[in-house]
């Protein structure tokens, strides 16, 4: 039987004279296996569970980053349904003619930015070496605040990424042959059942009423800098010289995400560094970006990577290469 592909439209989502689109997305299940006549970036935030793409079944999981050219049938799902099982992607959108203007920008890096645009290109999958994290946040940021030189830092950051990704994949030669074709990790064939029922884009942040916010940049930067704290939304509010509603609306609108949850995403970020950096025990680590319950870290830190702070050790301290 044919399965049902629905094909989204970039013209439904470029807006305000910006030729990218961002958003920050919680997957479900209500989604439609789509293609699109755009070209798609997109980072594995939080969370872990399936990525249907073309006809492989992929598990995917915090810090997995997808380049998904042109008319390739994709959908991603979470591990399971349900309240705290959530998998969070962010998006980078453009046109395949924004590339065009990116080699004439950039010439010394016209051929490598072509090779993206080329028909029939293949999608591909990397481990997130370190840097693509923080430039998707940025990426969330500079959109939904839209402050003077936005497209400018946008475009800066998108050719970024495409630079590392083929970085990247000159790297792994002679293996990037198999690589470029869509090598990933299969999933067992019980998992191949799980498909779609509404054609419903996943909801992004409200654009039509943004103005730069430097009393939430302030307390952005307050959580970054002192997350080991017992940092409150009442104390942050304060700062910002905002009630707290005022205040969660607008730190909403400019992350994508509430307070608590910005929290523990920046002391798991910064777990995952000591896990990486250091020889300390989970249980010093844990306490030392802000949680002295071990058993609620443990939690967490799963929820939000996909496993555990010792498999995420052991995974990512390999070495091995970024390429699934």
């Amino acid at each position: 039987m044919k399965r049902s592909v629905n094909r989204l439209r970039g013209i439904d989502f470029f807006e305000g004279g910006l030729p990218v689109y961002v958003n920050r997305a919680a997957e479900n299940f209500d989604m439609l296996e789509h293609t699109h006549d755009f070209i798609e970036l997109t980072y594995v935030a939080e969370g872990s569970g399936v990525h249907y793409i073309g006809e492989q079944n992929l598990r995917v999981a915090q810090g997995d980053v997808f380049f998904i050219p042109v008319g390739v049938p994709h959908v991603f799902r979470p591990a399971a349904p349900g309240r705290g099982r959530e998998l969070i992607v962010y998006n980078c959108l453009f046109p395949t003619d924004y590339l065009l203007g990116l080699e004439r920008r950039f010439p010394d890096a016209a051929e490598l930015l072509a090779g993206f645009r080329e028909a029939g290109r293949t999608w591909l999958r990397l481990r997130d070496p370190g840097e693509f994290r923080g430039w998707f946040k940025e990426l969330y940021r500079e959109y939904a605040a839209r402050r003077p030189g936005c497209e400018a830092v946008l475009t800066t950051l998108v050719v970024r990424m495409l630079v590392e990704l083929h970085r990247r994949i000159a790297e792994t030669l002679p293996e990037s042959r198999e690589l470029l074709s869509g090598a990933g990790e299969p999933m067992p064939e019980t998992t191949k059942k799980t498909r779609l029922s509404s054609s419903k884009v996943a909801p992004s942040v409200d654009l039509s009423t943004r103005q730069p916010s430097p009393s939430i940049e302030q307390a952005i930067r307050r959580i970054e800098e002192r997350y080991a704290e017992r940092l409150t939304l009442a104390e942050l509010a304060l700062l910002a010289g905002l009630s707290e509603r005022q205040f969660s609306r607008l730190f909403v609108r400019q992350t994508g995400m509430n307070f608590s949850a910005f929290l523990q995403n920046t002391r798991i970020e910064a777990a995952c560094g000591l896990l990486l950096a250091s020889r300390m025990t989970v249980s010093e680590i844990a306490a030392t970006v802000g949680y002295g319950d071990l058993k609620f870290f443990h939690r967490l830190f799963k929820r939000k990577t996909g496993t555990t702070p010792l498999a995420y050790r052991q995974e990512r301290g390999r070495g091995e290469s970024p390429f699934s």
